[in-house]
């Protein structure tokens, strides 16, 4: 597998907020958003073999205690042996995938059902809008949610849009939105409490207001 970097923090992002978890960022990715906070990933990284990667994680774990690992990018679902490597990590631990949402999960992922999953949907603003895999909702299970970064007006209105085309295919979806990071927050958590929208949570990245912006955290 390419993998860029690896790494023990704090979930930032999504309902799993604050729990510690072992990031695996994976190399590459298909899609070029414009606000992307880890351009790095995209041809920074190196070869490694999973029983590489399991050494890896064995030290973190001999060193911390953590129950999560988050597989993250990039775009992981482009790594030929990730089946492999969760079937192995899933016997210990709680594995959250974090995927773009263009490909198709059930496709790459046949054993989908066993990660928590992260999907994102892309907005306007981040210019890879209509990029979603309308397939990934059949894969979608009560502990996975589908999440949407805001970067204005426009974006909050298609994400209310499309909110609603997904709850008529299944009404039981979580969604987040989050505003992009450096937007003034407060307009969008104004947005949130006066659209009319049910399923969703307003939640900040967290990890970036305790870290800032930087690498491995």
């Amino acid at each position: 597998m390419n993998i860029n970097e690896i790494f023990l923090s704090i979930q930032g992002e999504g309902p799993y907020t604050g729990e510690k978890m072992l990031f695996i960022r994976t190399e590459y990715c298909n899609l070029r958003c414009s606000w992307c906070d880890t351009k790095y990933s995209f041809n920074e990284g190196k070869i490694f073999t999973i029983p590489q990667i399991i050494e890896t994680v064995n030290e973190y774990r001999n060193k911390n205690d953590f129950d999560w690992i988050c597989i993250t990018g990039g775009e992981p679902l482009l790594q030929r042996d990730l089946n492999e490597l969760i079937s192995i990590l899933t016997d210990n631990y709680k594995i959250l995938l974090e995927t773009s949402g263009s490909i198709d999960i059930g496709k790459f992922l046949p054993i989908y059902n066993s990660v928590y999953k992260d999907i994102d949907f892309k907005l306007p603003s981040s210019g890879m809008y209509n990029k979603f895999n309308y397939t990934n909702i059949n894969y979608i299970s009560d502990h996975d949610y589908i999440k949407f970064t805001v970067g204005d007006q426009m974006d909050f209105d298609i994400f209310i849009k499309e909110a609603e085309k997904i709850n008529h295919l299944n009404n039981s979806i979580q969604f987040i939105i989050q505003p992009v990071w450096g937007k003034d927050p407060k307009w969008f958590a104004d947005a949130f409490i006066n659209a009319k929208i049910k399923n969703t949570k307003f939640m900040l990245q967290e990890h970036k207001y305790v870290f800032g912006d930087v690498r491995g955290k």
